[in-house]
């Protein structure tokens, strides 16, 4: 458990089920010792699997203490709120989550919509002078980190601008409140890496979550803030930059007071489908520009996994275009940022050159059929691609337990024929007959010496079909209903003294799955092994029921000579006492 990053495991919690690794877009897991663990170098933090963890053992970084002693050790701490606040609290106007946000401690409240404007305008400036090729957005960090450490070929076309989160806290800090501590609050939970690596300018990073918990630890209701009405977002209110969280909100504040006309402009949200989006980018070839603004989260930042509320995308799409459009003034009325507000472009600018891409090792043929090896896939036809591991094709699986990423034990098809051949031989090995039927008493196994003790016939039946699977029960014993029995009433175990062919068997017959597999066991009583066996358990059996009577007798013959020593005794008294008056 490394609780310092962003996304951890809590290894108590781990139930071992690989639904992380089925679910993680990039395979940033590793398991190791019975448990899942994030490879933090290769994660993108993109959260999902904190919100598919059936166990909770996927974890958000609590950064709440932090946050709390940000606000009670400093004068002027400002919060950037993501506009997707919008859908997360409904309920809220933007005067009532001002208010709440003062009462919680902050000096300020301020849109990060504000750095989304900033970041629209310096991008429709940056396509205007660069008139071809492709260019990818840089808003999103966990879309940051899936082209810098996965496809490292395409970093250069990272716009290279900070994200809208630094740039609104480079605008307050640098324009509107110099000397201010900024604290982020949104649905994002890779933002905490950009806080962790900006920490001067990002104080730290807050989900919705947390913000949630905060105002309930603090007792802040919607009541309490009814007449706050002056209350207002600080220095102003964000207009077109409200529209970020949705699918194409980034695209249309772009193309908004602008001339940029002739780029192509495509959006994608969710990490599976931006892959798919950037396959094949690098032969791009055609003149112009295409710019694809990508987001990590299926429908948006209002599907983070920092929300409270997930799914309901339709409703909470149209939760922030309705309250963009109340908000929005023709676009003559639109303020312009003076000369003393714009950044300087060495404020905005950032390099992504420098991220350290994930080596990917190739492996050999031989050394993909080596860890196929391993796991009992000794040729294609074993390669179920069943997905169990977590992985998508056996291949993929190899390649993860060459890297280390995986263990044996992770191929379900591999440890089920494990622990059937394990079953197999001790069923072969014990000396008593074993058959295993099922609800319709075909026999799913059976062991040789069932088949020796049903007889010759049985036994080269036995030889052509080993275990004499699918064979029906009542064609070989008399005594099937014992069998059925069991099935119909769910018993857990039943034992009878049979007689068969001449021979006294004692038949065992115990449930394995209720009402659907059952296992008889039988032995035969006049088998010299087991006679012996039997003899001795039935002496002991009696010994032990001997010995226990005896210990009763004596009990009660000693209680009962206590009981008449005792009257004795006091009748000697008694009379000793008489004697004693007379005298």
């Amino acid at each position: 458990m490394i609780a310092t990053q962003p996304v951890y495991t809590e290894k108590n919690n781990c139930q071992d089920c690989y639904k992380c690794i089925r679910e993680c877009p990039v395979k940033a897991i590793r398991c190791e010792d019975e448990s899942a663990w994030i490879v933090h170098e290769r994660c993108i933090f993109c959260g999902h699997c904190t919100q598919i963890c059936p166990v909770g053992a996927k974890k958000v970084r609590n950064d709440l203490k932090r946050a709390k002693m940000i606000v009670h050790t400093h004068s002027n701490v400002i919060v950037s709120l993501a506009p997707s606040w919008v859908s997360e609290f409904p309920e809220y106007t933007p005067s009532e989550m001002v208010g709440a946000l003062k009462m919680l401690g902050f000096t300020e409240v301020s849109e990060t919509a504000l750095g989304a404007e900033e970041y629209s305008r310096q991008t429709a400036e940056f396509l205007s002078d660069n008139q071809s090729g492709i260019w990818i957005s840089s808003a999103c960090p966990a879309v940051v980190d899936l082209v810098t450490k996965y496809f490292s070929h395409l970093t250069e076309r990272i716009l290279p601008f900070h994200s809208p989160m630094m740039m609104h806290a480079r605008l307050l800090r640098e324009r509107y409140s110099p000397g201010s501590h900024i604290v982020f609050i949104g649905p994002c939970v890779a933002k905490k890496t950009e806080s962790d690596e900006f920490n001067d300018e990002v104080k730290t990073a807050l989900t919705f979550n947390d913000l949630r918990l905060w105002l309930e630890d603090e007792g802040i209701t919607i009541d309490q803030l009814k007449h706050r009405d002056q209350d207002q977002f600080f220095p102003k209110q964000a207009y077109k930059g409200a529209l970020y969280p949705v699918d194409g909100g980034m695209i249309t504040t772009i193309k908004a007071g602008t001339g940029v006309t002739e780029a192509a402009f495509m959006t994608f949200s969710g990490i599976n489908n931006i892959r798919q989006a950037l396959e094949g980018l690098e032969s791009f070839k055609k003149e112009g520009i295409l710019f694809l603004e990508l987001m990590a989260c299926e429908g948006g930042c209002i599907n983070g996994p920092g929300c409270a509320k997930n799914g309901t995308t339709a409703l909470k799409r149209l939760e922030i275009i309705s309250q963009t459009n109340t908000r929005t003034v023709a676009p003559a009325e639109l303020p312009s940022p003076t000369l003393e507000e714009l950044l300087p472009v060495d404020h905005i600018t950032r390099d992504f050159t420098n991220h350290k891409p994930v080596n990917r090792n190739i492996y050999t043929e031989k050394e993909i059929e080596d860890a196929l090896r391993d796991v009992g896939k000794l040729s294609p036809s074993d390669e179920l691609n069943c997905g169990g591991c977590g992985y998508n094709s056996c291949r993929d699986f190899a390649r993860a337990l060459l890297e280390n990423q995986a263990e044996t034990s992770m191929c379900v098809s591999y440890m089920r024929k494990m622990a059937h051949d394990k079953a197999s031989v001790l069923i072969q090995k014990i000396p008593l007959g074993v058959v295993i039927v099922d609800q319709k008493l075909r026999i799913i196994e059976s062991n040789r010496s069932f088949a020796h003790i049903l007889g010759e016939e049985a036994e080269m039946i036995f030889d052509v079909n080993p275990g004499m699977s699918g064979a029906d029960l009542k064609k070989f014993i008399s005594y099937h209903k014992i069998f059925t029995s069991v099935l119909l009433a769910g018993q857990d175990m039943v034992e009878h003294d049979i007689k068969e062919n001449g021979k006294l068997l004692h038949v065992s017959v115990v449930s394995i799955q209720k009402s659907r597999i059952v296992c008889g066991i039988i032995r035969d009583l006049q088998s010299l092994d087991v006679r012996d066996d039997e003899l001795i358990k039935r002496t002991r059996k009696v010994i032990r029921e001997n010995l226990a009577t005896v210990q009763k007798v004596a009990y009660l013959l000693g209680e009962n000579a206590s009981r008449n020593e005792a009257m004795l005794n006091s009748i000697i008294e008694s009379r000793t006492k008489n004697i004693s008056d007379e005298e």
